[in-house]
């Protein structure tokens, strides 16, 4: 069989690069004028992680679907990172809201809508207490501070490569034995991470225990489903032990659905039955609407309403957390678009997609792997799937190290595979070689994304 070369790759590269140039020439000029008055040009900097010499200049964007200012539609498979999972803009969201933005967007004050909002947070994840904030990392900020509160502990337990956002305490990775804040991060807020937040791997229950045994970890934070460095699936039992031990040691247990939501109405806390103590999920849970939730045991929402209600507040949040629209968004999105008929039809369209990538893998006898949780898709450079976040380290490093076309995220073969989509009408997420299916998605457009992907693996293999 033909082998993907680097030389390959960076021929293919140089042309994708110059066609996804001339081709947009108004997106090209205001990033130009834009790097007059933004930092790198754009309103956060991460939207200048996309491939390409610079960012696509959206225009408008609804259901599975985006316009760009040239006029390129895209079938949208990012879908702002899970943002708009649920489709941009769908209209059993946009009418309440509206509705709500005429009668006012915040006021310091609760509106009705949030004894539904609280009613039906309870029903679905199963814990009695909550707060809206304004995104994921404000709700894990916030429920890192409380665990501190509650158990008057100071270290936090993060697994390996894991992400929950900026948070501090979670910015931290164990690389080959050495704990260090993630590199490139901002300010680290102490010296030494280990001051702040014990590291282990996922999936391994005698490191989870013997980290929780000296009865000094605070909280576990943990996403149900690994995200960050592929999809790592728990292994049989493994949550069960997760919340034997947490309990068995005082340990309070945190868990981010905020890119697992994507298993189920309920996420993958649902699917698998799990029992947190704190809960938070951000991005889609108002359909792209700034919003983020967090909900308690009851044991510490009693306590937190016993405090006194201004100290609560200290360290976390703002004026804009709970607003009146965040909560109407909320409403009409966990109503109308964060169902079970809504996963009935995007996960079988996922299972298809991978089962199609899984085909042009073995097919082309390529030494790559993909995975599923729910609607979320990808494919990465390693041979097997990790089950834990160091091997995807260590399988990163070896392939680097042997055949140089993978320089981790932002190698030429992913860059490649990225703008070669966009060429051709399909985004996939910056950060990954990872697709979202939304009920705006359909069999058509999967089928399309397969065959591009097919393509692009051809010509790299002639």
């Amino acid at each position: 069989m033909p082998e993907i070369t680097l030389e390959k790759v960076k021929q293919l590269l140089a042309r994708e690069e110059e066609r996804y140039a001339v081709e947009r020439p108004k997106s090209r000029a205001l990033y130009e004028e834009a790097r007059r008055f933004f930092v790198a040009g754009v309103p956060m900097t991460w939207m200048r992680i996309w491939p390409g010499g610079f960012p696509i200049f959206a225009r408008e964007a609804r259901g599975a679907r985006l316009t760009d200012v040239d006029g390129h539609r895209y079938l949208d498979l990012c879908l702002g990172d899970t943002g708009a999972l649920l489709g941009h803009s769908p209209p059993e969201l946009v009418a309440p809201l509206a509705e709500q933005l005429t009668r006012g967007i915040t006021s310091l004050l609760p509106t009705e809508d949030c004894i539904w909002v609280g009613r039906e947070l309870s029903r679905r994840f199963g814990l009695p207490y909550w707060q809206i904030l304004m995104t994921a990392s404000d709700a894990n900020r916030m429920a890192l501070r409380v665990a501190r509160e509650m158990t008057g502990r100071k270290l936090i337990l993060a697994f390996n490569a894991s992400y929950h956002g900026s948070v501090d305490e979670t910015l931290v990775v164990d690389f080959f034995g050495t704990l260090m804040h993630i590199p490139g991060s901002m300010g680290p807020v102490v010296d030494d991470p280990a001051k702040m937040t014990r590291v282990i791997e996922f999936n391994d229950s005698g490191a989870l225990e013997k980290a929780l045994a000296p009865g000094d970890i605070a909280c576990v934070i943990t996403e149900p489903v690994m995200t960050n460095v592929g999809i790592i699936h728990p292994e049989p039992g493994y949550h069960d032990a997760l919340r034997a031990l947490t309990r068995r040691y005082g340990t309070l247990l945190l868990i981010d659905e905020t890119h697992s939501i994507c298993g189920g109405p309920a996420g993958m806390t649902g699917e698998l039955n799990l029992e947190p103590d704190l809960l938070v999920l951000g991005k889609p849970i108002a359909g792209g609407y700034p919003a983020a939730v967090l909900g308690f045991n009851r044991e510490i929402g009693e306590r937190l309403g016993r405090r006194v209600p201004w100290h609560n507040f200290f360290g976390f949040g703002g004026t804009l957390s709970g607003n009146a629209a965040a909560v109407a968004a909320i409403r009409a999105t966990l109503t109308h678009l964060l169902t079970k008929e809504s996963f009935e039809r995007t996960i079988p369209l996922a299972r298809k997609m991978e089962e199609g990538i899984t085909a042009i893998i073995s097919k082309n006898n390529l030494p790559w792997y993909v995975a599923r949780v729910g609607c979320r898709v990808e494919f990465r450079f390693m041979a097997q799937p990790p089950r834990r976040g160091g091997d995807t380290l260590a399988g990163e490093v070896e392939y680097n190290a042997v055949d140089v076309i993978n320089e981790g995220l932002s190698g030429p073969l992913e860059i490649l595979f990225h703008l070669y989509c966009t060429n051709r009408g399909i985004l996939l997420s910056p950060v990954h070689d990872m697709a979202l299916v939304s009920p705006g998605t359909t069999a058509e457009d999967v089928n399309r994304y397969l065959a591009v992907l097919e393509a692009c693996i051809q010509e790299l293999l002639a």
